[in-house]
């Protein structure tokens, strides 16, 4: 038609970015949980940092891709961990005069809950994407949630760890694919 212009979109997904950012936040978190290390301030700062910040980043510019989804599944789970940073912070070292009560076992709980009904909902829109990997991780991040919530220990930190190590593997195998349309092996495959 004359006089229409057509814009294409040549910028990066923003995806990869996100998944890194839970990746290593999760992947740290297991690795405390399991028993691996204590010092948390490794796990607070790559939550703050990376599942926080890199997940906000991606959600952005997901959203001005048009993409509700990964918008908001990235925007939803970088304020999850600039939420539990926060509560660690606050109840550690303190913030705003003073060193706050731990959170109550029960407050936990609910709170791991609600995230984990939240991130279950999620996965089911995951089956639409066709991207097996993705699948895969979202399931994997409800189990995180649930075993946190229910059993914690090493069960709960080995099933965070398997989260991260997915969600670093999702993060590669999505710039695989993009890079020269190769092939990816194994979760990476569309369905």
């Amino acid at each position: 038609m004359e006089g229409e212009v057509t814009i294409k979109d040549t910028t990066a997904s923003p995806a990869p970015l996100g998944f890194f950012g839970l990746g290593f936040a999760a992947t740290f978190l297991g690795l405390m949980v399991m028993g691996m290390f204590s010092d948390a301030v490794m796990v607070i700062s790559t939550a703050i940092f990376l599942g926080g910040f890199a997940q906000l980043f991606a959600s952005f510019e997901l959203w001005k891709k048009g993409d509700t989804f990964g918008a908001s599944a990235f925007g939803a789970f970088a304020l999850f961990w600039f939420s539990w940073a926060f509560i660690q912070i606050i109840t550690t070292i303190g913030m705003f005069g003073g060193i706050m009560d731990p959170m109550s076992a029960s407050a936990g709980f609910w709170y791991l809950i609600i995230w984990g009904i939240i991130a279950t909902l999620l996965t089911i829109v995951t089956f639409k994407i066709g991207l097996k990997a993705i699948v895969v991780t979202f399931i994997l991040l409800d189990l995180t949630f649930f075993s946190l919530a229910l059993v914690g220990g090493m069960i709960a930190g080995v099933i965070t760890l398997l989260l991260g190590l997915a969600s670093l593997y999702t993060a590669v195998a999505m710039i695989w694919m993009e890079v020269g349309n190769l092939n990816c092996p194994g979760l990476c495959a569309p369905e």
